[in-house]
């Protein structure tokens, strides 16, 4: 009967500290769900001019729907051909292009092949980088240098639209594209502080009860 008991205890215990355990919130996304999470077969060219000729660096602007720190970044990047490495970055707003770099994640690579679908390239361990709503920011890829012998596709977002810059000279000038399909990609944030113990407490039991266009456009 004891033994009965102590393992109950221990069960709820485990339960009230995997429940206390902060999850994270969508500060922004444009992937779709399911099968249909971006576009496999369009995207913008993120190159170095050592494979193509001109280096390419690609931006789109975003605004987060929830005030946050951001812990997550998914971004849908498929490899061409050449060196599979190429950075994320999150720049601040300067007069409708990328500005001042707010947090930078150099040396990413993709696990797909331009043309297939889905993976998507994961940054964790994010602490630091602040957003706000009603702030404009831009989402940067590009590669490491602008002589690599580089060539990515940022697949485009299946439904979402906004304001795509692209820069030949690695990020030092900026030329604006207007409003064009956004590349894939989501913004993740922490959340959801320590639930009230007797919220914890009833979900402890519960549980507990029922365990058992241009040249940067590309297409296939």
């Amino acid at each position: 009967m004891n033994r009965k008991l102590g393992r109950f205890s221990c069960l709820v215990s485990l339960v009230l500290c995997v429940g206390s355990l902060p999850g994270m919130a969508q500060l922004y996304s444009n992937l779709g769900t399911g099968s249909d999470v971006y576009n496999c077969c369009a995207g913008w060219t993120v190159a170095g001019s050592g494979y193509i000729g001109t280096s390419f660096v690609a931006a789109n602007e975003f605004q987060v729907t929830a005030s946050g720190g951001v812990v997550q970044i998914d971004v849908a990047v498929g490899l061409v051909e050449g060196v599979n490495s190429f950075y994320v970055a999150i720049d601040a707003d300067n007069n409708g292009a990328p500005g001042t770099q707010l947090a930078m994640f150099p040396n990413l690579s993709s696990s797909v092949t331009y043309g297939d679908c889905c993976g998507l390239v994961t940054i964790t361990g994010i602490s630091g980088l602040n957003l706000s709503t009603g702030t404009n920011y831009w989402l940067v890829i590009g590669p490491m240098n602008t002589t690599a012998t580089t060539w990515e596709a940022w697949n485009w977002s299946n439904s979402a639209t906004g304001i795509d810059d692209y820069s030949t000279d690695g990020g030092l000038t900026w030329q604006n594209n207007g409003v064009q399909p956004q590349g894939a990609f989501d913004v993740l944030g922490g959340c959801c502080g320590t639930p009230e113990p007797t919220s914890l407490l009833l979900f402890g039991t519960g549980l507990a009860g029922v365990l058992g266009s241009v040249r940067r456009r590309m297409k296939f």
